[in-house]
């Protein structure tokens, strides 16, 4: 029988789970959730993407080559004071429009960003490994994989950290969606992975179901209150592996729309709302990537699916798609982006760009373009107008496939948008597929 190596996480595992995050600006911690904190990398009042992306750089460097924070501080802080990201400064809330004495760079904070993210990111590494493993030892020989909860256990340890140190649970149990570590600010909790042998060498028990008690919490910045778990700071109420991973589950799953039959494809995304949200967050996480790198790499991916409707009534005008995803490249990207710059009145903005997956998910009305053929999406924008999106059908487009040569794919392509005025919809060469107008 194969023997499985039970190592601590491979630094790849953490370089992988950190890479997999997009880029978020926000101006309080609060204002970005839990499940996304984990997704993306944020910097409190880090406003502009190049002084963003100069951090995470360097905590990507730190990843890769185990740099000290010492080496990691003393690497950045030069970039970060050249570009006026230091000490205290005023600047105006973009929730509010009140300005406001805040900190920006420091030594204080540049330790928190090095403590946070590597720990997270290893955390989501080691998840990852722990439902590997399990999906092999199921297969191998039906063993469970456990994770043990891992205090420090020194004068430092908050209370309730230390109660549910020795807490042994299957990978899979609920417990570990709020209470898998890293479990607040400078917590230093840590999972050993088990399995059954495991249990009975080390003498070990699994755990009873936990009594999990909650408390209310209210976001100043939302507005909103919070029912969180007790003794987890607020924000930190999540699985960060979990949200780590949803995303890279979205993306592989919009991908298999390629290669299924229209009326499948279309019925797989129609029957399950979650699989939009997937996309959608997958999506906005390479979004952000774009707009932070402000190049083309070459790279297309789906963004939705033609509806059992519109995939019908296409016949009724000889267009019979190959598969029913709907793609965007990185370039395609761009271009809306710069329409955006632009034509402000008719772009449509950069915010809608974003939420594409959840705009043809939403679409108020597909119709047909029969003097240009191309389908035309319509949907409702955030300033109360009409936005369009043009997708071209079986579009022939030249990639790079995974031998490395280059030949033509037909694709879905979502090519152009713009603020429509309804009237211009209703001229004759368009025609009504799903929805109304």
């Amino acid at each position: 029988m194969t023997v499985i190596d039970l190592q601590a996480v491979a630094p790849e595992a953490a370089i992988k789970a950190f890479e997999a995050k997009g880029l978020e600006v926000s101006f309080d911690w609060r204002d970005v959730d839990a499940d996304q904190h984990a997704r993306t990398f944020t910097v409190a009042k880090a406003m502009r993407l190049d002084i963003l992306r100069d951090i995470r750089t360097a905590v990507d460097d730190a990843l890769r080559n185990g740099t000290t924070l010492d080496q990691f501080k003393k690497d950045l802080i030069p970039t970060l004071q050249a570009k006026g990201w230091w000490g205290k400064q005023i600047m105006t809330d973009p929730a509010t429009g009140e300005e406001h004495l805040v900190q920006l760079g420091s030594p204080h904070r540049l330790r928190t960003i090095y403590d946070v993210n590597l720990r997270a990111s290893y955390a989501a590494g080691k998840w990852q490994r722990a439902k590997d493993l399990g999906k092999q030892l199921q297969a191998q020989s039906g063993q469970k994989v456990y994770l043990r909860y891992v205090a420090v256990l020194d004068e430092r340890t908050r209370q309730s950290h230390r109660n549910w140190h020795g807490t042994v649970l299957p990978v899979d149990h609920p417990f570990w969606d709020t209470h898998y570590p890293p479990n607040g600010w400078g917590c230093r909790c840590t999972v050993q992975i088990l399995t059954d042998r495991q249990l009975a060498r080390y003498g070990y028990d699994v755990s009873p179901d936990p009594v999990i008690e909650t408390r209310d919490w209210f976001n100043g910045r939302t507005g909103e209150i919070e029912t969180i778990p007790t003794g987890i700071d607020p924000g930190w109420g999540h699985n960060v592996g979990k949200s780590a991973t949803r995303a890279e589950a979205g993306r592989i799953f919009a991908e298999k729309l390629r290669t299924v039959p229209p009326d499948i494809a279309a019925l797989a995304l129609k029957s399950d709302p979650e699989v939009v949200r997937e996309i959608q967050r997958s999506y906005a996480q390479w979004f952000d990537d774009i707009v932070a790198q402000g190049n083309a790499g070459g790279e297309r991916r789906v963004i939705g699916a033609f509806s059992p409707r519109t995939v019908e009534r296409l016949s009724d005008f000889d267009q019979s798609p190959e598969n029913a995803a709907i793609t965007i490249s990185d370039k395609e990207v761009l271009h809306l982006l710069r329409d955006v710059k632009k034509s402000r009145n008719q772009a449509l903005s950069q915010s809608c760009v974003r939420d594409l997956p959840t705009e043809l998910a939403s679409a108020k009305a597909v119709l047909f373009d029969t003097t240009d053929p191309a389908l035309i999406y319509v949907f409702d924008t955030e300033n109360a107008q009409t936005g369009k999106l043009v997708v071209r059908i079986d579009y022939y487009q030249r990639m790079r496939g995974s031998d490395g040569k280059r030949r033509d794919v037909r694709v879905n392509a979502a090519r152009t948008g713009s603020i429509v005025k309804p009237e211009n919809l209703r001229q004759k060469r368009y025609r009504l597929l799903d929805g109304t107008l």
